[in-house]
């Protein structure tokens, strides 16, 4: 029996389709309620949807096998909720030639070694304050949804709440499942529209304009550096193992820029689900955990096929049930945000700024909210608080 094959145990295999679960019932669903704000039409979404599941899955399960490690990668769900105030702003052209900017600095980044040097510009606390402020629209949106949907959302929401005090690892799952049966009964979904059929990825012709690479560009790779990749390598790192950062950096930034015509707007090292394959419930043997990313990584790239069909299946609910999905997914990322970005009492000074700009929404300069919670929040600390010894967050 081959090394990979010995990886490869119940007990992998359980934790790689938790991982998928969690990551499809989670900030895949904010996926259709940004590509709703930006008017993107069905065709661009399967793209998108193909291309950050299938990327993903293929760096999960490449890098899981050359590394002999649980290196398990995602699409950006900070980038994600700052498209949901941005994308709409720029020709979707731009969006293109911003992703793949924003991939080609990360490979950089990852291959000269200055990963850990740029982190010190931007404080892990006003990082998690904008991504805090990015999402908010989102939680909010949950109970907006629930005044235009009240019986189907606060369905979902009972179901999400019950699943969470049974103590069940993944209450989206079950929130999902009730909002999907719920609108069955009541006659506002059907799968009459929904057919089984393979994605077909599309091409998009990059454009390159400052305004879109400073305000779109600079916050989506500052967010998915602080936001994804330095986490990700922490939680590997709180395990026991010694991620391969430039590795991972390099070759998530390459395949970003590479899919990125096909509207993947980033893939980073995975945050969320990354404790699920490194963890001791994944396998008792740390050198055999690894098997858990070929499991995720297989899988994700069997669902993105089918993008067409997961994207349909969403599309044929209510918009407002979509946008509490949305909502409902990303309470506990918010909530975590939060709890990071003011952990440190000598810091709150730059997480209230980053957090309250970036919530704002406003404009100056044709730059978004997001990247002047960056500049604001980072500068505010370098004043402030230059003398803060830094801790974990």
């Amino acid at each position: 029996m081959t090394r990979v094959q010995e990886s490869i145990t119940t007990s992998t295999v359980l934790a790689g389709i938790l991982i998928v679960i969690v990551g499809f019932t989670g900030s895949l669903v904010l996926t259709f309620d940004v590509a709703d704000k930006a008017k993107l039409s069905s065709a661009e979404l399967s793209s998108w949807v193909w291309s950050i599941t299938v990327g993903s899955g293929v760096l999960s399960l490449v890098l899981s096998w050359w590394y002999k490690q649980p290196v398990l990668t995602a699409w950006s769900t900070p980038g994600l909720a700052l498209l949901a105030s941005s994308l709409g702003k720029y020709p979707i052209s731009d969006a293109v030639g911003v992703y793949i900017v924003s991939g080609v600095v990360i490979a950089l980044l990852g291959a000269l070694g200055w990963f850990d040097k740029l982190m010190k510009l931007v404080p892990q606390n006003v990082a998690l304050a904008v991504l805090a402020g990015a999402l908010f629209k989102f939680g909010l949106g949950l109970f907006t949804a629930a005044t235009l949907e009240p019986v189907l959302v606060v369905l979902m929401i009972a179901a999400f709440l019950l699943s969470k005090f049974l103590k069940s690892r993944v209450p989206m799952g079950w929130a999902l499942l009730m909002g999907f049966s719920s609108a069955a009964l009541f006659g506002k979904f059907s799968l009459g529209g929904v057919e089984l059929s393979l994605a077909q990825p599309m091409l998009i012709m990059p454009t390159f304009h400052l305004e879109a690479l400073v305000g779109l560009g600079i916050p989506l790779t500052a967010l998915a550096l602080a936001s994804q990749n330095a986490p990700g390598l922490a939680v590997m790192r709180s395990f026991g193992y010694e991620p391969p950062t430039k590795g991972a950096l390099v070759s998530t930034g390459l395949l970003s820029a590479l899919f990125a015509p096909m509207l993947c707007h980033g893939l980073t090292l995975a945050a969320i689900t990354a404790a699920l394959a490194n963890s001791p419930e994944a396998h008792p043997d740390s050198s055999k955990r690894y098997g858990a990313g070929i499991v995720a990584g297989a899988l994700k790239i069997v669902l993105g096929l089918f993008g067409t069909t997961i994207v349909a299946l969403f599309l044929a609910l209510p918009k407002p049930l979509v946008a509490g999905m949305a909502g409902l997914a990303l309470s506990g990322t918010i909530a975590g945000c939060l709890e990071g970005a003011f952990k440190q009492s000598s810091r709150r000074d730059s997480s209230v700024f980053a957090l309250l700009i970036t919530s704002s929404g406003a404009e100056f300069l044709g730059l978004g909210s997001a990247f002047w919670g960056l500049v604001i929040g980072a500068l505010v600390a370098a004043i402030l608080e230059r003398n803060v010894v830094a801790t974990d967050l």
